[in-house]
């Protein structure tokens, strides 16, 4: 007798998501059996036959996720056959929670790119300017600052167009400032005049609530019609809270009118959108905008994406579970206010919405970026600020030689917010140097470059967002990226990349990595700060 089975040509568009989602989770190593219910036998059944290993270097060669059941029939050691095997037993579970966990897909999208702060600044500005509905905007810090004024101006302007605006902001760690001043810190004055405008503001400083309040409080969220989708990731959140752990809303990313979005590691301020013209070398030009480096020793190096497309709506989603989490007024992202119809045809790029939150089953932006370099086969370039995540580290030095010559870190060595960098690059990249890794450090500029993006040529993908290569992002944050799969993107996207590795210095001597760490005395300043963060 033939094995319970469902035809792919009789596959919903519903059960078509539902396979992609599980086979997804299941490749970046999610414990699918604690997260669908009753999915012991579907997870017995690709344990039987998929090919883990080479199935995740199948699905990094496509640029690190599954988008069309074509490929699932691709996958080593799967069969038409034990697809539709496999299909019978994921139909018959809930995946709401999955599809909550695994990362969206979308496609012909239109992104473009922007570095530096003058660029940045004008996009947002006239992105703001051009809002007619609404404006969601979830950001780190938001300085009382020209930049931070100039934003906060044009909300107000918005407001007064009738524009509904809803906005999260950490008061508490931007109340720190920067350049040991506090009053730029100052983000209260700001909103309040945002609220007496009709703005409506959540402070992310308390992620999530005290120990023995959430069941009292996830009741009352469920009455009010926060769905169980946003509570059910709450809840890692708060046994994740339950460890004493610290933890911080890192995402910045900016909705309007459900049309356009922009997405980056840019946070609101001077440092971040300076309006001071870059310094140029050359004439060196993306789309119309001149490539550099800041001009000023305390602006930084930074950069952001617009969106145009279907990928708003997982953008609006992944606003609305903390929105509404945090006590803000429950809306539904796909509503028509929100999500209007419309022709979505707006480009050639396919774009996948990777989000990750403190108690995570699985990290799967970490699990992206250690799939990338476990399998880097072409050249691969990872530019962040920040290179303090051992499982980043173990993963590089296990490395052979053929692969190694593939990858280039581009990172901010010496000119660093962050006391231990150096450290953790110079105690961990002498192994991965003498096989082949190539390390340019930004510092060559002066200047701090908080820019946070990847190039991966054999897919022809670009990854970018506010995820740090840290253990603070891996574990504590709130973090969100968008991986956008298109040739030309990824050409323009290389051609930036290029010029900061021409402004970079380009490490040649091994004498600039510890050979033994432990010889070092920094090595353990590194080690302690991390325990404590």
């Amino acid at each position: 007798m033939k094995t319970a089975h469902i035809e792919m040509e009789a596959w919903s568009g519903t059960l078509q998501q539902g396979m992609l989602s599980f086979i997804n989770y299941y490749l970046s190593h999610g414990p699918l059996d604690k997260v669908v219910a009753e999915a012991k036998a579907a997870v017995a059944l690709a344990d039987e036959v998929i090919l883990h290993r080479a199935a995740e270097r199948y699905r990094q060669e496509l640029g690190g996720i599954l988008t069309s059941t074509e490929q699932l029939l691709e996958l080593p050691g799967m069969s038409k056959e034990v697809l539709e095997q496999l299909a019978h037993l994921v139909s018959k579970l809930d995946l709401a929670k999955l599809h909550a966990l695994v990362p969206q897909t979308t496609w012909n999208n239109r992104v473009d790119a922007y570095l530096n702060g003058p660029d940045c600044l004008q996009l947002m500005l006239e992105e703001i300017h051009n809002a007619k509905h609404y404006i969601h905007l979830s950001v780190m810090l938001f300085y009382n600052d020209d930049a931070g004024n100039r934003i906060a101006g044009a909300m107000l302007d918005a407001l007064r167009r009738g524009v509904t605006v809803r906005i999260m902001v950490d008061y508490g760690i931007t109340a720190v400032g920067y350049d040991k001043s506090l009053k730029v810190g100052d983000f209260t004055s700001i909103a309040e005049q945002l609220k007496q405008a009709g703005g409506m503001l959540i402070d992310t400083f308390h992620a999530c609530y005290p120990k023995g309040e959430w069941s009292i409080k996830r009741a009352e969220l469920a009455e009010q019609g926060v769905p169980e989708s946003s509570l059910f990731l709450q809840d890692y959140v708060q046994e994740q809270m339950m460890t004493g752990t610290n933890m911080i809303n890192h995402r910045k990313f900016m909705v309007i009118d459900g049309i356009t979005a922009v997405l980056g590691s840019l946070n609101i301020g001077d440092q971040y959108l300076f309006e001071t013209p870059i310094q140029t070398s050359g004439h060196e030009q993306v789309d119309g905008r001149k490539l550099g480096v800041p001009s000023k020793v305390e602006q930084w190096h930074d950069g952001c994406c617009r969106i145009q497309g279907a990928a708003i709506q997982s953008l609006n989603q992944t606003f609305a579970f903390q929105w509404t989490v945090h006590g803000g007024d429950v809306y539904d992202p796909c509503d028509s206010f929100y999500y209007p119809e419309m022709d979505r045809n707006l480009g050639e790029e396919q774009c996948t919405l990777f989000t990750s939150f403190p108690g995570n089953p699985v990290n799967l932006i970490q699990q992206y970026y250690l799939s990338l370099i476990t399998y880097v086969s072409d050249e691969t370039i990872i530019v962040n600020p920040y290179l303090i995540d051992q499982a980043f580290w173990d993963r590089l030095k296990s490395l052979g030689e053929e692969q190694a010559r593939h990858l280039t870190l581009c990172n901010p060595l010496l000119v660093n917010d962050h006391p231990t960098n150096q450290t953790a690059v110079r105690s961990q990249m002498y192994e991965p140097f003498l096989k082949g890794v190539s390390f340019y450090d930004y510092s060559q500029t002066e200047r701090f470059s908080h820019w946070k993006i990847t190039y991966d040529h054999r897919s022809d993908c670009v990854f970018h967002g506010s995820y740090n290569i840290n253990e603070r992002s891996a574990c504590h944050d709130f973090e969100i990226g968008v991986l956008v799969k298109s040739k030309p993107f990824a050409n323009k996207v290389k051609k930036m990349i290029d010029y900061d590795l021409s402004m970079s210095r380009l490490l040649t001597e091994s004498q600039e990595f510890y050979q033994y760490p432990a010889l070092h005395p920094s090595t353990y300043l590194d080690k302690w700060t991390k325990f404590i963060t």
